[in-house]
């Protein structure tokens, strides 16, 4: 399996190939965030708390929860493959392309099968509602992301909403991945809801075999402290809980965990990041277009794009010290895809001055 982030076998100066929040917060946030590293530091001393009382209930504040809905992990990944051991489902409906993850975290069900929704170039990758010819009684686990990675394209409100509520009426479980939600164009902080965001205390309420995993992990761009959580009912996170270990999060991760929900409740850091996303995103999106690359517009903090001139960007980009995301190996893609996270303007900039002197070079040749 692959992923981004593989610093430690390249010789990198700039990592594209991760996708997180590109903004900083301001200087209170900010330095909330190291005392709340620190006290995490001061506390390692003592085991953490097996039951996550004050995490859970931060958490659950933020997201307009109850305490019994909320579960944290070591990021998202932790909570993926966990929930695939309690239900060594048979039968898998997975979107692909997808994060690769998802069927890392399957090959260790034994005996199930993936059954593929493969998205198709041509509709630039959208999800349509040929999907719900896809959910029927035999499934017994379908994952759905929101926006796909590596696409970047987000679910269409309604259709999600059919399809949750078809797999409930098929007696489908569903593991709705919105890792990246807060850093895309759907999302809307609580302050300013229009009703068009679909909250994750709505969705719980019309589902009982829906888990909703989110990260602050890429919220708040510490990916070296693991930070995910789940939501769903009371009476499901008891009976995925067992399935952790009893200390799964650490003293440094459940200290910023509640800081990062107070910020998070706040709103106002992540108004802040939606805008400073958008502008950087629209500004790459028109700069690889005017490069000739093949481009897919994207909702949230990182850019699928396609290269059909037979040059192995990647290759290049790396000889440059750059690292972004070859998505050959992802299933429904080919050689020639890939994707970059958005990251601050001098970077962005850097990128598309390399990616401009390799075109020129090779078109010399």
């Amino acid at each position: 399996m692959s992923h981004g982030g593989d610093i430690y076998s390249n010789k990198v100066n700039i990592d594209f190939s991760v996708s997180l929040n590109p903004a900083k917060p301001d200087k209170e946030d900010d330095i909330a965030l190291k005392n709340a590293f620190l006290a995490g530091i001061d506390d390692a001393g003592n085991y953490p708390d097996p039951d996550q009382r004050e995490v859970r209930s931060a958490v659950a504040a933020a997201e307009g929860l109850a305490e019994d809905n909320i579960l944290a992990g070591a990021g998202a990944s932790e909570l993926i493959m966990t929930l695939v051991r309690m239900i060594c489902p048979k039968n898998v409906l997975l979107i692909e392309p997808g994060y690769s993850g998802y069927r890392y975290a399957l090959s260790t069900a034994v005996g199930c099968k993936v059954m593929p929704h493969v998205l198709r170039e041509e509709d630039a990758f959208a999800v349509g509602r040929d999907i719900l010819d896809k959910i029927t009684p035999n499934t017994d686990l379908l994952i759905i992301q929101d926006p796909i990675n590596p696409t970047g394209k987000k679910l269409d409100t309604t259709l999600l909403s059919d399809i949750l509520e078809k797999a409930d009426r098929c007696y489908i479980t569903v593991l709705y991945d919105r890792s990246f939600f807060k850093l895309s164009d759907m999302y809307i902080p609580e302050k300013d809801d229009d009703g068009r965001c679909m909250r994750p205390k709505d969705l719980i309420a019309r589902s009982g075999s829906l888990y909703i995993i989110s990260s602050y992990t890429k919220t708040f761009a510490l990916p070296g402290i693991r930070m995910g959580y789940v939501m769903s009912t009371a009476d499901n996170i008891s009976k995925l809980k067992p399935f952790l270990p009893e200390w799964n999060i650490s003293s440094v991760a459940a200290s910023l965990m509640k800081t990062c929900a107070k910020i998070d409740g706040d709103g106002s850091f992540i108004r802040h990041s939606l805008s400073y996303i958008a502008g950087e995103r629209q500004y790459l999106l028109s700069s690889l277009s005017q490069l000739g690359f093949t481009v897919f517009d994207s909702d949230t903090v990182f850019i699928l794009f396609k290269d059909t001139r037979g040059i192995n960007i990647y290759e290049e980009l790396l000889k440059r010290r750059i690292l972004i995301r070859d998505c050959s190996d992802i299933e429904g893609l080919s050689a020639g895809f890939y994707r970059i996270g958005i990251r601050n303007h001098e970077d962005n900039e850097t990128i598309i001055k390399e990616l401009g002197h390799i075109i020129d070079g090779k078109q010399a040749i």
